[in-house]
C-alpha cells in the first residue's frame, strides 16, 4: 500500500474526516501533515515491538568492518535487534554473550574457550550487543566483539541478520512510497494512527471509547505478528553439558 493510500484510507474510512462541502476552503479536522505523521508513528512502533522487518541483504544496514584491536561497533540507527552476526569466511555464527563474559582458552586446548579475561588480541568468537547506544548517531545501537580483533582479522566484514525500523521516514515528500510494514498488517498500523489522531482530538466520552478500541486493535495486531515473526526467528539455546558454562568451540 502506498502512502497515500494509507492516508486516504485513513481519513475517508476510518476517521470519516470528509468534507461535504463543494465551494470554499474545507473543514477537516486533522491536517495531512498531522496524519502522515501519525502513521510514520505507528510503522516504527510496529517494527520496535514486533521485529517483523528483518534484513540480512542491505549492506548498509547489515554490515561493518573490523579494525584490528577495535572491540566496539556503532550499527546502523535503524537497527532494533540483532539475531545473529557472522565474520566474512567463517563457518559459523559468532555466539552471543552478556556483556560480562570474556573468553580465555580453556587449560590444554587451543580450539576451546571458556569464560575468563582475556589481555591479548585474537580471531572474536562472540558479541554482545548490551553496550548501550550512541546518542550522538540517532540512538544507534552498539556491538562489542569477544576477544578484542587481531590483526588477522582486520578489514574483514562482519555480516548481521537484524529486525530494524523502516529505512524510510514517511513525509508529505513519500506519499508515492509503499509502507514497508507486511502487508497483512498494513490496515491495522493505521488503528494506532486513528488512535493517536482521536487522543489529540477535543472529544467526547463515546468518541474516547471508540478511540480505544483502535488502540486495542493496534495491540491485538502486534501480538499476532509477533508470534509469526517468533515462530521463525526463534533459536533454542545450545548446552554443553559436563563443562564449564560458558565454553564454546573457537572456529
Amino acid at each position: 500500500m502506498l502512502l497515500q493510500a494509507a492516508l486516504d484510507e485513513l481519513r475517508g474510512s476510518i476517521l470519516r474526516d470528509v468534507t461535504l462541502k463543494k465551494t470554499g476552503p474545507g473543514d477537516q479536522y486533522w491536517s495531512d501533515e498531522a496524519l502522515v505523521m501519525y502513521i510514520d508513528e505507528a510503522q516504527r512502533r510496529f517494527a520496535r515491538r514486533t521485529f517483523c522487518l528483518r534484513d540480512n541483504f542491505n549492506p548498509d544496514v547489515t554490515q561493518f568492518t573490523i579494525a584490528a584491536t577495535v572491540d566496539t561497533y556503532v550499527l546502523h540507527p535503524k537497527i532494533v535487534f540483532v539475531q545473529s552476526a557472522r565474520i566474512a569466511g567463517d563457518p559459523s555464527d559468532l555466539t552471543r554473550v552478556p556483556h560480562s563474559v570474556t573468553f580465555l582458552p580453556s587449560d590444554n586446548s587451543a580450539d576451546v574457550w571458556t569464560a575468563a579475561v582475556i589481555d591479548k588480541p585474537s580471531h572474536p568468537i562472540a558479541f554482545s550487543t548490551d553496550e548501550g547506544i550512541d546518542l550522538e548517531n540517532d540512538h544507534a545501537p552498539m556491538l562489542k566483539l569477544y576477544p578484542v580483533p587481531d590483526s588477522e582479522t582486520d578489514g574483514k566484514a562482519v555480516n548481521l541478520r537484524v529486525s530494524r525500523l523502516p529505512l524510510l521516514d514517511l513525509t508529505l515528500d513519500t506519499l508515492q512510497e509503499p509502507l514497508e510494514i507486511p502487508v497483512d498488517y498494513q490496515l491495522d498500523i493505521l488503528e494506532w494512527a486513528a488512535w493517536r489522531a482521536l487522543r489529540n482530538w477535543d472529544i467526547d466520552a463515546e468518541d474516547r471509547a471508540k478511540a480505544k478500541q483502535h488502540r486495542d486493535r493496534f495491540d491485538e495486531a502486534v501480538k499476532e505478528c509477533r508470534r509469526d515473526v517468533w515462530r521463525k526467528i526463534f533459536q533454542p539455546i545450545k548446552w554443553r553439558f559436563g563443562e564449564s558454562a560458558f565454553s564454546y568451540t573457537r572456529r
